[in-house]
């Protein structure tokens, strides 16, 4: 009897390690997300947000180069590591953004952590000229100019660690409406 009761307490401890594993890190090259700097990533970056929220969560881990991308909706469950050297650049054309209020946007999102000692550099000053240039031509009227991070009514959200660069907005490096936003360590670089 004593035997069994030992098995049985030992399985039960390994399947409580188990519920504790880490999510898996999947890296953005895996999806074809090049970081060459001219490449528009805003496809492969939304498809490998979509691909892992579809596999119950885990990490996308962005390592050394610079990332072209437009706006990119977060999911739930999703993290976003910004390895020491990764640029997440944003595009300056302003259809890239499709109306998105960010370069990373997400509403009514939970579990999701944008972390890492990389950049978030939203080229503000060139997408501004590109804004005013289709203003100009009458090719749009009142665009929506996006921030580097937009989020409404998320909660258990962490934005950790990484640099804030150059965004379009005049104010806000990242706009917050309602919910549960954590930031802790993120600073401006807009040297």
């Amino acid at each position: 009897m004593k035997k069994i009761f030992i098995i049985a307490s030992l399985l039960l401890v390994s399947l409580a390690g188990m519920s504790q594993e880490k999510q898996p890190l999947y890296k953005s090259s895996f999806f074809g997300i090049r970081s060459d700097g001219t490449t528009d990533n805003t496809t492969s970056i939304q498809k490998a947000i979509d691909f892992i929220a579809s596999k119950g969560g885990g990490t996308l881990e962005f390592s050394v180069g610079r990332y072209l991308t437009g706006s990119i909706e977060l999911k739930s469950g999703v993290d976003i590591s910004l390895r020491e050297g990764a640029v997440i650049v944003g595009s300056t054309n302003i259809y890239a953004y499709k109306g998105a209020k960010g370069v990373f946007w997400g509403e009514n999102l939970s579990e999701v952590k944008i972390y890492g000692k990389g950049v978030i550099d939203g080229r503000g000053p060139e997408l501004l000229r590109d804004i005013d240039g289709q203003i100009k031509m009458r090719h749009v009227d009142d665009p929506v100019v996006p921030t580097l991070i937009y989020l409404k009514n998320c909660e258990k959200v962490t934005l950790k660690d990484f640099i804030l660069r150059y965004p379009a907005t005049k104010d806000d490096l990242y706009v917050i409406e309602g919910g549960d936003v954590r930031v802790e360590g993120c600073y401006t670089d807009t040297k």
